[in-house]
């Protein structure tokens, strides 16, 4: 009996420990790994800098409702940009279109630190956005070339766990030195906020550079194998002759768009209707959603390798619309809106494991499909970032904020119903099976 207890206590601490910890990798990817947490420290700082935009141009600069959207929709510009970017990197190396706008990002970020009112400081940040969305396409087929199967969830999850911690802590020092500033001074402290968050993000791009052309992934990824003979505009439409894949981005569709609908008042909820400062919106928007990524999100992204892309997504989806449903149902309750947004923590993390880094290789051949089919994933997220902040912009006019949030909740909550629909009729290979088969042939 005690035997069998101390295996079961091993068994529980090795469990514990795989929740903090990346998983065990052969020395290429191991030395990349160290740059690229680096990378994703860094960038988590510059994320958690302008994540305070939004309430700095409310409390600061007076943006209207109208104004805050213009990020939200400017995004869309990016997406649909990463379509091109996605057909045009597929037979070529992936690590220029990362790079490229990674550093226009930071420039961009500089400027935005000069911009005087609302209007523009807004644009500043939109043109980030786009930046950022920009170089997503490339992302999944990086995680593919550098780290084997098998791992590259719980990789990407450990990144994003101690980037969240990065997050927090960017998210609540911007914070708490804007809420202590006085109001002479403040807009001076925005400025060097953000310059700074610049040349942070300019040197996250420096770290991003150091990983290997070649690691210990598919050899098919690195080397964009693909049929030379298959006409590029024929070769662009194969992620649309893929039916589990097309059903993939109408899930991808609704979710995005039950989040996009309501995401953009959520800062003028809390600071207007609720009346809450720097601190206490950057602790329900930012903080409690870090620390509850950092301690449930690895445990998530190393349960995505066990199971379906389906049952992953439905998962997350479900955690995050209860988010907004609680948040509505009970705004003036202090430990209804703690669980509601511990609740979004790891739900933020697993829906950007799936969404930015893993979620294609379950349909997509290793080559030039990766970024193929990323591109139509952007594609339609695109449609929904555009789309759903115009809805959100005018709907405002007949519903208040807290209605707007309750009806994106059950959105997303619908979309978690239809991820989950064909889990046990879909053929849908896991992404190690994925990589032992032939390159498909668009």
């Amino acid at each position: 009996m005690n035997t069998q207890t101390r295996t079961s206590s091993a068994s529980l601490a090795r469990r514990l420990v795989a929740g903090f910890t990346p998983p065990a990798l052969p020395p290429c990817s191991r030395r990349a790994l160290r740059f690229h947490l680096a990378f994703t420290i860094l960038y988590a700082v510059f994320e958690g800098i302008t994540a305070n935009a939004p309430v700095m141009a409310v409390e600061s600069m007076n943006a209207t409702d109208v104004q805050l959207q213009m990020p939200l929709a400017m995004a869309s510009g990016g997406l649909f940009l990463s379509v091109l970017m996605g057909s045009v990197m597929a037979r070529r190396p992936k690590k220029p279109f990362v790079l490229a706008p990674g550093f226009t990002a930071a420039v961009a970020a500089i400027v935005m630190a000069c911009m005087p009112t609302a209007g523009w400081f807004l644009f500043m940040l939109g043109i980030v956005s786009i930046c950022d969305f920009a170089m997503r396409p490339a992302v999944p087929s990086i995680m593919r070339i550098v780290y084997p199967v098998n791992c590259r969830s719980h990789v990407s999850g450990t990144m994003r766990q101690y980037g969240s911690v990065a997050f927090l802590a960017a998210t609540l020092l911007s914070s708490a030195l804007l809420s202590t500033a006085s109001v002479l001074s403040v807009r001076t402290l925005i400025r060097i906020e953000i310059g700074f968050g610049g040349i942070v993000c300019a040197a996250a791009f420096l770290c991003f550079r150091m990983l290997p052309d070649h690691g210990d992934g598919s050899g098919a990824e690195a080397d964009a194998v693909d049929d030379p003979q298959t006409p590029p505009l024929q070769a662009a439409l194969s992620p649309l002759r893929d039916k589990w894949f097309l059903y993939y981005l109408l899930c991808i569709f609704v979710y995005s768009f039950s989040n996009l609908f309501y995401q953009g008042v959520i800062p003028a909820f809390f600071a207007r209707d609720l009346h809450f400062g720097y601190l206490q919106t950057a602790l329900l928007i930012h903080i409690i959603p870090s620390i509850a990524a950092f301690f449930c999100g690895g445990f998530l992204s190393t349960w995505f390798e066990r199971t379906s892309i389906w049952r992953s997504f439905s998962l997350v989806a479900l955690l995050w619309g209860l988010d907004p449903v609680i948040v509505a149902a009970a705004p003036y309750s202090w430990p209804m809106l703690i669980l509601a947004r511990c609740l979004r923590g790891p739900a933020t993390l697993g829906s950007m494991v799936i969404s930015f880094f893993t979620g294609v290789h379950s349909f997509a051949r290793p080559g030039g499909n990766t970024s193929r089919y990323m591109a139509a994933q952007f594609m339609v997220n695109g449609v929904a970032r555009l789309s759903a902040p115009l809805v959100a912009a005018f709907a405002l006019a007949y519903l208040s904020r807290r209605s707007i949030i309750f009806y994106g909740g059950l959105g997303i909550l619908g979309a978690s119903a239809l991820f989950l629909a064909p889990d046990k009729r879909s053929t849908v290979c896991a992404d190690s099976h994925r990589d032992e088969l032939p390159v498909e042939v668009a």
